[in-house]
Protein backbone atom coordinates (compact mmCIF):
# COMPACT_ATOMS: atom_id res chain seq x y z
CA UNK A 1 0.00 0.00 0.00
CA UNK A 2 1.21 3.51 -0.78
CA UNK A 3 2.07 5.93 2.01
CA UNK A 4 1.71 9.73 2.17
CA UNK A 5 5.49 9.93 2.04
CA UNK A 6 5.51 7.53 -0.89
CA UNK A 7 3.28 9.85 -2.90
CA UNK A 8 6.14 12.38 -3.08
CA UNK A 9 8.54 10.26 -5.16
CA UNK A 10 11.39 10.52 -2.69
CA UNK A 11 10.83 14.13 -1.63
CA UNK A 12 10.45 14.79 2.10
CA UNK A 13 6.90 15.10 3.43
CA UNK A 14 6.87 18.47 5.20
CA UNK A 15 3.19 19.46 5.17
CA UNK A 16 -0.32 18.05 4.88
CA UNK A 17 -3.41 20.07 3.93
CA UNK A 18 -6.79 18.81 5.12
CA UNK A 19 -10.33 19.36 4.00
CA UNK A 20 -12.75 19.73 6.94
CA UNK A 21 -16.31 18.48 6.37
CA UNK A 22 -16.43 14.81 5.44
CA UNK A 23 -12.70 14.42 6.07
CA UNK A 24 -11.99 15.47 9.66
CA UNK A 25 -15.55 15.92 10.92
CA UNK A 26 -19.04 14.60 10.31
CA UNK A 27 -20.95 17.89 10.35
CA UNK A 28 -24.10 16.73 8.56
CA UNK A 29 -26.27 16.39 11.70
CA UNK A 30 -25.76 20.06 12.57
CA UNK A 31 -26.07 21.15 8.93
CA UNK A 32 -29.33 19.22 8.60
CA UNK A 33 -30.75 20.65 11.82
CA UNK A 34 -29.89 24.20 10.76
CA UNK A 35 -31.28 23.63 7.28
CA UNK A 36 -34.56 22.23 8.56
CA UNK A 37 -34.96 25.05 11.09
CA UNK A 38 -34.36 27.56 8.31
CA UNK A 39 -36.81 25.90 5.93
CA UNK A 40 -39.49 25.74 8.60
CA UNK A 41 -38.91 29.38 9.56
CA UNK A 42 -39.68 30.37 5.98
CA UNK A 43 -42.61 27.91 5.75
CA UNK A 44 -40.95 25.34 3.50
CA UNK A 45 -41.00 21.58 3.93
CA UNK A 46 -37.98 20.40 5.96
CA UNK A 47 -35.46 18.20 4.16
CA UNK A 48 -34.37 15.76 6.85
CA UNK A 49 -31.01 14.21 7.66
CA UNK A 50 -30.91 11.62 4.86
CA UNK A 51 -31.60 14.08 2.07
CA UNK A 52 -29.23 16.65 3.51
CA UNK A 53 -26.43 14.08 3.67
CA UNK A 54 -26.85 13.42 -0.06
CA UNK A 55 -26.76 17.15 -0.87
CA UNK A 56 -23.67 18.36 0.97
CA UNK A 57 -20.27 18.71 -0.67
CA UNK A 58 -20.69 21.73 -2.92
CA UNK A 59 -20.99 24.50 -0.36
CA UNK A 60 -23.83 26.11 1.58
CA UNK A 61 -25.35 27.95 -1.35
CA UNK A 62 -25.73 24.76 -3.37
CA UNK A 63 -27.12 22.97 -0.31
CA UNK A 64 -29.79 25.64 0.10
CA UNK A 65 -30.57 25.59 -3.61
CA UNK A 66 -31.12 21.83 -3.51
CA UNK A 67 -33.34 22.15 -0.44
CA UNK A 68 -35.48 24.77 -2.14
CA UNK A 69 -35.76 22.70 -5.30
CA UNK A 70 -36.94 19.79 -3.20
CA UNK A 71 -39.45 21.87 -1.23
CA UNK A 72 -40.84 23.60 -4.32
CA UNK A 73 -40.68 20.44 -6.44
CA UNK A 74 -38.83 22.21 -9.26
CA UNK A 75 -35.43 21.66 -10.96
CA UNK A 76 -32.42 23.12 -9.18
CA UNK A 77 -31.69 25.54 -12.00
CA UNK A 78 -35.21 26.93 -11.73
CA UNK A 79 -34.78 28.15 -8.16
CA UNK A 80 -34.76 31.94 -7.94
CA UNK A 81 -31.44 33.45 -6.78
CA UNK A 82 -33.40 35.78 -4.49
CA UNK A 83 -35.00 32.81 -2.74
CA UNK A 84 -31.58 31.20 -2.35
CA UNK A 85 -30.19 34.41 -0.84
CA UNK A 86 -33.09 34.63 1.60
CA UNK A 87 -32.82 31.05 2.83
CA UNK A 88 -29.03 31.16 2.90
CA UNK A 89 -29.03 34.15 5.27
CA UNK A 90 -31.41 32.38 7.65
CA UNK A 91 -29.40 29.15 7.38
CA UNK A 92 -26.16 30.94 8.28
CA UNK A 93 -27.83 32.41 11.37
CA UNK A 94 -29.02 29.01 12.57
CA UNK A 95 -25.81 27.20 11.73
CA UNK A 96 -23.63 29.86 13.31
CA UNK A 97 -25.42 29.32 16.61
CA UNK A 98 -25.46 25.52 16.50
CA UNK A 99 -22.42 24.31 14.54
CA UNK A 100 -20.87 22.11 17.24
CA UNK A 101 -23.83 20.43 18.93
CA UNK A 102 -24.01 17.16 16.99
CA UNK A 103 -20.86 17.37 14.87
CA UNK A 104 -18.22 14.74 15.68
CA UNK A 105 -14.64 13.94 14.75
CA UNK A 106 -14.20 10.86 12.61
CA UNK A 107 -12.42 7.94 14.24
CA UNK A 108 -8.66 8.29 14.27
CA UNK A 109 -8.51 11.97 13.36
CA UNK A 110 -7.23 13.40 16.64
CA UNK A 111 -4.63 10.67 17.13
CA UNK A 112 -3.41 10.95 13.54
CA UNK A 113 -3.02 14.73 13.69
CA UNK A 114 -1.20 14.42 17.01
CA UNK A 115 1.12 11.82 15.48
CA UNK A 116 2.04 14.06 12.54
CA UNK A 117 2.42 17.06 14.83
CA UNK A 118 4.93 15.15 16.95
CA UNK A 119 6.87 14.34 13.77
CA UNK A 120 7.15 18.05 12.99
CA UNK A 121 4.94 17.88 9.91
CA UNK A 122 3.15 21.17 9.33
CA UNK A 123 -0.60 21.10 8.78
CA UNK A 124 -3.36 23.39 7.56
CA UNK A 125 -7.11 23.19 7.05
CA UNK A 126 -8.26 24.14 3.56
CA UNK A 127 -12.03 24.09 3.37
CA UNK A 128 -14.84 25.61 1.34
CA UNK A 129 -16.74 26.25 4.59
CA UNK A 130 -16.53 29.94 5.55
CA UNK A 131 -13.82 30.64 8.11
CA UNK A 132 -16.31 32.10 10.58
CA UNK A 133 -17.85 28.64 10.91
CA UNK A 134 -14.69 26.58 10.46
CA UNK A 135 -12.54 28.27 13.09
CA UNK A 136 -14.93 27.66 16.03
CA UNK A 137 -15.18 24.00 15.04
CA UNK A 138 -11.40 23.58 14.97
CA UNK A 139 -11.19 25.26 18.38
CA UNK A 140 -14.06 23.16 19.77
CA UNK A 141 -12.24 19.93 18.92
CA UNK A 142 -8.78 21.21 19.84
CA UNK A 143 -7.49 20.87 16.28
CA UNK A 144 -6.14 24.43 15.98
CA UNK A 145 -3.09 23.34 17.99
CA UNK A 146 -2.16 21.03 15.13
CA UNK A 147 -3.16 23.22 12.20
CA UNK A 148 -2.62 26.92 12.93
CA UNK A 149 -3.34 27.85 9.31
CA UNK A 150 -6.95 27.93 8.12
CA UNK A 151 -7.95 28.84 4.57
CA UNK A 152 -11.73 29.04 4.48
CA UNK A 153 -14.21 29.35 1.68
CA UNK A 154 -14.33 33.10 2.17
CA UNK A 155 -10.59 33.69 2.58
CA UNK A 156 -10.06 34.21 -1.14
CA UNK A 157 -12.30 35.15 -4.05
CA UNK A 158 -12.06 31.53 -5.29
CA UNK A 159 -12.56 28.16 -3.60
CA UNK A 160 -11.63 24.56 -4.32
CA UNK A 161 -11.39 23.10 -6.97
CA UNK A 162 -9.36 26.23 -7.74
CA UNK A 163 -5.80 25.58 -6.54
CA UNK A 164 -5.34 29.06 -5.02
CA UNK A 165 -6.48 28.10 -1.47
CA UNK A 166 -4.00 25.21 -1.40
CA UNK A 167 -1.18 27.42 -2.67
CA UNK A 168 -2.00 30.06 -0.06
CA UNK A 169 -1.91 27.44 2.70
CA UNK A 170 1.55 26.32 1.56
CA UNK A 171 2.72 29.92 1.53
CA UNK A 172 1.41 30.55 5.04
CA UNK A 173 2.95 27.32 6.33
CA UNK A 174 6.25 28.23 4.70
CA UNK A 175 6.52 24.98 2.75
CA UNK A 176 6.99 24.11 -0.88
CA UNK A 177 4.16 22.53 -2.85
CA UNK A 178 6.59 19.78 -3.82
CA UNK A 179 6.74 18.64 -0.19
CA UNK A 180 3.00 18.80 0.48
CA UNK A 181 0.09 16.34 0.23
CA UNK A 182 -3.63 17.17 0.19
CA UNK A 183 -6.10 14.97 2.13
CA UNK A 184 -9.81 15.26 1.35
CA UNK A 185 -13.01 13.43 0.55
CA UNK A 186 -14.29 14.85 -2.73
CA UNK A 187 -13.61 15.45 -6.39
CA UNK A 188 -13.08 19.13 -5.54
CA UNK A 189 -10.13 18.17 -3.33
CA UNK A 190 -8.69 15.97 -6.07
CA UNK A 191 -9.05 18.63 -8.74
CA UNK A 192 -7.61 21.35 -6.54
CA UNK A 193 -4.60 19.23 -5.64
CA UNK A 194 -3.99 18.25 -9.25
CA UNK A 195 -4.15 21.89 -10.32
CA UNK A 196 -1.78 22.88 -7.51
CA UNK A 197 0.68 20.17 -8.53
CA UNK A 198 0.54 18.06 -5.36
CA UNK A 199 -0.52 14.47 -4.65
CA UNK A 200 -3.89 13.83 -3.04
CA UNK A 201 -5.16 11.16 -0.65
CA UNK A 202 -8.87 10.69 0.00
CA UNK A 203 -11.06 9.06 2.64
CA UNK A 204 -13.88 6.92 1.30
CA UNK A 205 -16.49 7.85 3.91
CA UNK A 206 -16.95 11.54 3.07
CA UNK A 207 -19.40 13.83 1.30
CA UNK A 208 -18.59 13.55 -2.38
CA UNK A 209 -22.22 14.54 -3.15
CA UNK A 210 -23.38 10.95 -3.44
CA UNK A 211 -20.67 9.64 -5.79
CA UNK A 212 -17.76 7.36 -4.81
CA UNK A 213 -14.63 9.48 -4.50
CA UNK A 214 -12.71 6.56 -5.99
CA UNK A 215 -14.15 7.70 -9.32
CA UNK A 216 -12.00 10.84 -9.03
CA UNK A 217 -8.85 8.67 -8.98
CA UNK A 218 -7.01 10.03 -5.93
CA UNK A 219 -3.43 8.87 -5.48
CA UNK A 220 -4.36 7.08 -2.25
CA UNK A 221 -7.74 6.01 -0.89
CA UNK A 222 -8.39 4.81 2.68
CA UNK A 223 -11.49 3.75 4.59
CA UNK A 224 -10.34 4.94 8.00
CA UNK A 225 -8.52 8.20 8.69
CA UNK A 226 -5.82 6.60 10.83
CA UNK A 227 -4.94 4.35 7.89
CA UNK A 228 -3.14 7.45 6.56
CA UNK A 229 -0.71 6.98 9.44
CA UNK A 230 -0.59 3.19 9.38
CA UNK A 231 -0.14 2.96 5.61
Amino acid sequence: MKTLQGLLDGRELKAILFDLDGTLIDSVPDLAAALDASLEQLYYTPAGLVRTRSWVGNGARKLVQRALANALEIPENAVSPSLIDQLLAVFFDHYGEHSCEQTVLYDGVYDALSNWHQQGIRMACVTNKPARFSDPILVHFGLQQFMPVLVGGDTLAVRKPDPAPLLLACEQLGVDVANTVMVGDSVNDVRAARAAGMPVACVSYGYNHGAPVADANPDLLVDNFFDLVRS
